[in-house]
């Protein structure tokens, strides 16, 4: 069954990112760059990089007759990056209206993000985005999602119900709304607040999973405590899309994770902006050079107010900058026995901003011990294949889609090259940062 789910993804997946026609793109042609090669994780030199049609047509020294040509002057190209979970928010507490939410999604292209996967997108939007993107899909990024979380009664998550029935329908409504993955809460968040929210009892958990798997869907379950984790693992999920901050992993929870073949995704943003919430907002603005998520949004984020409201709401909140080296354990754990681990930013919630924390996500994880070439890696390609989408984008390969990011620091010595970024290549047209 988990592998006919996987099969059937892929195709979901095919469909959502090629079942529209894609206006051509101007014909291009790269000169004089290097660019990350996914499977040395190294920057190798070239000559020339040919984009026609929205695809990588050559690499190398091969001509383009009629190809628009773009002297890089020894420039540095990388797969276009995917974020692993993102909402539709800047990260403020502004209700946006849907215009500009929209142009929100557009935004982060100005980041080199060029496939998002939402966890969790109010309906309204989702369905004006749908069509947006489909009319014009090389000006977006790649969208998936899994439309809204389902949680328990009185407990977290969008859509709450405990009952059998209850679980069925929503799960039905969520894949009715193009949901490719369905995501449910399993977690009672007594870490941050104090007391516990209520949970699904283990059999409504295990029966939502088993009928989310019968309507050939993954499921990713939110659990941020090891034993949570566990629990929703031995149900039978495919992935815990949150950071398990909370208790230690061990072998028992790795081998529930190589059983499941399931995916983690750590999340680093959120808890370091509940850790040190000024701290986080001036790092996330640095990547934001134009400021483009406003002026002010940064400045309330990261004021003394801001600081105060972290404590008021989270009771436990002043504990988190301990558990982060719990978080850290966990997450280096989990990649040294090989688990399959993203990268993903929880971007639109409280001072996780929008498309400014995906590169300071990547720069978190330069800072728990791995090196910024495997990181990039796990942004871009090791991120397609959690998604299934590895034959179609992240990495830069003759055939794929031409989803690139063009910086003038080289992002295999830091993330922070990301600041640098010059242009992003979506589907074969080109986004000039400076026109954002």
């Amino acid at each position: 069954m988990r592998t006919l789910i996987l099969h059937i993804f892929t195709l979901i997946i095919i469909v959502a990112g090629h079942g529209t026609a894609v206006a051509q793109s101007e014909p291009l042609v790269f000169t004089n760059f290097q660019y990350f090669d996914s499977y040395s994780r190294t920057m190798v030199s070239s000559d020339r990089m040919v984009i026609e049609d929205g695809k990588i047509t050559s690499i190398g020294t091969d001509a383009c007759g009629g190809c628009r040509e773009i002297n890089l002057a020894g420039a540095y190209i990388t797969p276009g990056l995917i974020d692993m979970h993102q909402h539709l928010s800047r990260g403020g507490f502004s209700r946006e209206p849907l215009a500009e939410r929209l142009r929100l999604f557009r935004r982060n292209l100005y980041f080199g993000i060029t496939t998002a996967f939402n966890p969790s997108i109010p309906t309204p939007v989702l369905n004006q985005l749908v069509p947006k993107i489909a009319a014009t899909p090389d000006d977006y990024p790649r969208f998936l999602t899994a439309s809204r979380t389902i949680g328990p009664e009185g407990g977290w998550g969008d859509l709450r119900t405990s009952t059998i029935g209850g679980l069925k329908t929503a799960i039905d409504r969520q894949i009715a709304a193009g949901a490719v993955v369905i995501k449910l809460s399993y977690d009672d968040q007594a870490w941050l607040n104090g007391e516990a929210l209520p949970l699904f009892s283990k059999a409504a958990l295990q029966t939502a999973i088993d009928y989310a798997h019968l309507r050939e869907r993954r499921v990713f379950v939110h659990s941020t405590t090891a034993d949570q984790a566990k629990v929703a693992l031995e149900a039978g999920a495919d992935g815990i899309i949150s950071g398990i901050i909370s208790g230690a992993v061990d072998a028992n929870l790795i081998n529930l994770f190589k059983a499941n073949r399931a995916i983690y995704i750590a999340t680093l943003s959120p808890f370091h902006a509940i850790a040190n919430v000024q701290r986080s907002v001036e790092r996330q603005t640095s990547y934001d050079p134009k400021q483009l998520n406003g002026a002010s949004l940064y400045e309330s984020l990261s004021s003394l107010i801001m600081a105060q409201n972290v404590r008021d709401w989270w009771p436990k909140s002043g504990e988190v900058p301990r558990l982060l080296n719990q978080l850290y354990h966990n997450t280096t754990a989990l990649i040294d026995a090989g688990i399959r681990v993203g990268i993903g930013t929880d971007a639109g919630t409280p001072a996780v901003v929008f498309g400014a924390s995906f590169a300071d996500e990547m720069h978190l994880h330069t800072e728990m011990g791995l090196t910024p070439q495997d990181v990039l890696w796990m942004a871009t390609l090791g991120n397609a294949r959690i998604l299934n989408l590895d034959k179609v984008t992240g990495s830069i390969e003759v055939g794929k889609d031409a989803d690139l990011v063009v910086l003038t620091e080289d992002p295999t010595r830091s993330p922070t090259a990301f600041k640098t970024i010059q242009y992003t290549v979506r589907a074969g047209r080109l986004h000039d940062r400076e026109n954002f």
